[in-house]
C-alpha cells in the first residue's frame, strides 16, 4: 500500500477507468494523498472494505457477537467555543455562508477496530492496518458522495440535518428548523454546482428525505438528504480521476464558497486537532468495471499513539447556537449496528 499524489492518483485512475479494470480509491481531506488500488491486487489482511455489498470481501462475519461499549471524552467546550466563534464571526463577515467544522474525541472501545468493521452497518465500510506511513483506522459511512450508473448518470446525495429519533415529533422539528433547512439548501446549490463542473443537464431529482441510522446504544438517529444528478460525456471512463477530483473535497464536509471555506476550516480546527483530519472526510470509492460508487469519510475512528480518536462535526452557519453544536457533534460519536 502506497500514497499517490494528485497528479499520480488522477492518472492512474484514468488509466484502471479506460481499460475497465475494478479498484479501490481513497483520498484524505486535502486530495494530497489517495490510494489506489486494482482489485486483484488488494491484501485483505491491510484492507478490507465493503461499499453497498461490493468490496474484497464476499460477507462480514461477526468475529465477535457482543455488544459494543464506547466512552466518549469530548474536548472542553472552551476549546470548541474558540473555534466556533472563529468560524461563525467569518459568516458573520461574509467569508463563507456554511462551514463544516469538526474535531477529535478521545474514546474507549470494548472491541477492536477491525471489530466495528465487522459488526458496523453502513453504506460504506473501510478498514485500514496502518504501517509505518498511515494510521490504523476504520470507517463507517453512511454518506454517499457519487455515485455513476453504466450510462454515465452521476448523482451525488448530500447528508445535512441530524436528530434524535427519540424526540417527541423528531421529523417534523428536523424538517421544519429554519437553520437546517438553510443549512441544507446551501450544500445542495454547492453540490449541484460542483456537478457542474464535470456533467451536463444538472437537476435535483429528491430534496429533503429521511433516512434512520441505529447506534450501539439502541437510540436512532434521523438524517436529511437529497439527490442531485447529472449528465456524464459518453467516454466518462477514461476521465474517471480527472471528474473525482474537480468535485473535491465534497460540499458537505467543507461549505460555501469552497475555496475560503478552506482556508476558514484550517484555522479554526488548530483548537480542536492534535494534527489534523487525514483521511476523515475524505473519499473511499469503488469501481467495478462498469460503474463507481464513492461514499464521504464521516463516522471514523482513527489509532493514535495516544489511543483512539473519533472524529465528528457539523455545519456552522450565522443562526448556530454554541452550545447545539457542540452537543450534535457528540451526539454523532456512535456506532451504527444491525
Amino acid at each position: 500500500m502506497k500514497y499517490l499524489n494528485q497528479e499520480k492518483a488522477i492518472s492512474t485512475i484514468n488509466l484502471l477507468g479506460r481499460e475497465k479494470k475494478a479498484f479501490l480509491f481513497l483520498s484524505d481531506f486535502k486530495g494530497h494523498n489517495s490510494i489506489v488500488e486494482p482489485l486483484d491486487y488488494i491484501d485483505s489482511q491491510q484492507i478490507k472494505f465493503l461499499m453497498n455489498g461490493k468490496g474484497n470481501i464476499s460477507t462480514v462475519l461477526k468475529s465477535v457477537d457482543r455488544k459494543i461499549y464506547l466512552t466518549k471524552k469530548p474536548i472542553d467546550f472552551s476549546d470548541y467555543a474558540i473555534a466556533f466563534r472563529y468560524v461563525q464571526h467569518n459568516i458573520l463577515q461574509g467569508n463563507s455562508f456554511l462551514t463544516n467544522l469538526t474535531c477529535e474525541t478521545d474514546i474507549e472501545l470494548n472491541v477492536s477496530l477491525l471489530e466495528i468493521f465487522e459488526q458496523s452497518e453502513a453504506k460504506y465500510k473501510i478498514w485500514i492496518k496502518g504501517d509505518t506511513f498511515s494510521k490504523e483506522f476504520v470507517c463507517f459511512s453512511p454518506e454517499i458522495f457519487v455515485k455513476i450508473d453504466s450510462k454515465g448518470k452521476i448523482s451525488s446525495f448530500p447528508m445535512k440535518g441530524t436528530i434524535d429519533a427519540e424526540i417527541d415529533n423528531a421529523e417534523k422539528i428536523l424538517l421544519n428548523d429554519a437553520k437546517e433547512f438553510y443549512e441544507h439548501t446551501t450544500i445542495v446549490d454547492l453540490i449541484r454546482n460542483d456537478l457542474s463542473k464535470v456533467a451536463s443537464k444538472v437537476w435535483v431529482e429528491k430534496f429533503r428525505y429521511l433516512d434512520r441510522i441505529k447506534k450501539e446504544d439502541g437510540k436512532d438517529l434521523l438524517q436529511v438528504s437529497s439527490q442531485v444528478s447529472g449528465l456524464l460525456a459518453d467516454d466518462w471512463r477514461n476521465n474517471l480521476g480527472k471528474i473525482i477530483f474537480e468535485m473535491l473535497p465534497a460540499g458537505s464536509i467543507s461549505g460555501a464558497p469552497k475555496n475560503k471555506t478552506l482556508e476558514i476550516i484550517a484555522e479554526a480546527e488548530k483548537s480542536t486537532y492534535n494534527s489534523e483530519r487525514g483521511f476523515y472526510t475524505g473519499i473511499c470509492g469503488f469501481f467495478d468495471g462498469e460503474t463507481f460508487d464513492s461514499g464521504v469519510m464521516i463516522r471514523f475512528i482513527e489509532k493514535t499513539k495516544n489511543g483512539l480518536v473519533f472524529k465528528s462535526g457539523g455545519g456552522i452557519t450565522a443562526k448556530s447556537i454554541c452550545t447545539k453544536e457542540y452537543q450534535e457533534m457528540i451526539q454523532k460519536i456512535y456506532v451504527p449496528v444491525i
